[in-house]
């Protein structure tokens, strides 16, 4: 015992009680209370913090736990009440294209009332892997009227020419593919031409024209449309000349074109599948051929 009372806990003890009456004292004199109510005071005081705590955790709570099935349930409503408005959100944006592309179809219709064309139409459904010159495939096919060669446009200019056909769907070629060959000629001076495409160029976005006599009247910022073919009807926009140059023999020159649509922005396209003078066109071409 005697050792206890020497020993530094039992300094550290005596230290401790020494404070507490120091503060009970203290507040005693402060807040004119007895000494005995001012200890009880001091040692009941982080009791009655840690009670008060408590009480407020659980009056905070309490609504939480006793109607959580009740928040549960508003909160799956509340989430299907926001479904159903993202769903009429993105059936008005459809609604919205959709009439936008029946007004484009109607004005090309409006500007071409001999073209015939398949009666919707066509949306692209998946663009050629890793094809740099931008093919695609459509969600019309043979059962819709198209057929190989018929020519895609849209309303700003052509697109490419129907390349693959099946009852359902069709494979596009864009003019920048070397496989799309279109007879052209400008709108200024009517040079004709071939559009007949290169890697080097296409690769660019950029068409080649070639096939152009060596003296023909041809410049930058001439406007190229289609000739007119048994397969192409005319008139169609291709693009504008941005380069004119010679081929290295002498004997003709070629023309890049941008074209006029922006081949990596589409969505929908119409197909050409038959246009008034078609026939006209053949027997033509059957007759010069005969004259050969």
């Amino acid at each position: 015992m005697r050792e206890f009372i020497h020993s530094l806990k039992f300094k550290i003890i005596v230290c401790v009680f020494a404070l507490l009456f120091g503060f009970m004292i203290y507040a005693a004199a402060s807040s004119n209370v007895s000494l005995p109510e001012a200890a009880l005071r001091t040692v009941t005081s982080p009791f009655a913090r840690l009670s008060s705590s408590i009480s407020n955790f659980v009056k905070n709570n309490a609504d939480k736990i006793v109607n959580a099935d009740k928040y549960k349930n508003e909160n799956e409503q509340l989430r299907r009440v926001i479904s159903d408005l993202h769903k009429q959100i993105v059936d008005i944006d459809e609604l919205i294209i959709d009439n936008g592309l029946l007004r484009e179809m109607l004005d090309i219709m409006a500007e071409n009332p001999d073209f015939e064309w398949p009666n919707n139409t066509c949306t692209i459904s998946s663009w050629n892997a890793n094809d740099i010159f931008r093919g695609f495939t459509i969600n019309r096919g043979s059962d819709d009227g198209i057929s190989l060669q018929d020519l895609v446009i849209t309303k700003i200019g052509v697109v490419g020419i129907v390349t693959s056909v099946a009852p359902n769907y069709a494979g596009v070629s864009t003019i920048l593919a070397p496989e799309t060959e279109i007879g052209v000629l400008t709108t200024r001076s009517n040079v004709q031409g071939i559009l007949q495409n290169d890697i080097l160029y296409s690769k660019d976005g950029l068409c080649r024209i070639s096939h152009i006599k060596s003296d023909a009247d041809i410049k930058e910022g001439d406007i190229i449309i289609t000739m007119g073919t048994i397969t192409y009807p005319p008139g169609q926009i291709i693009g504008e000349v941005i380069k004119v140059f010679d081929d290295p023999n002498g004997l003709s020159r070629h023309a890049l074109v941008k074209p006029s649509e922006n081949l990596s922005g589409l969505t929908n396209v119409l197909v050409v599948t038959n246009f008034e003078g078609k026939e006209q066109i053949q027997m033509i071409t059957d007759d010069e051929n005969n004259n050969d």
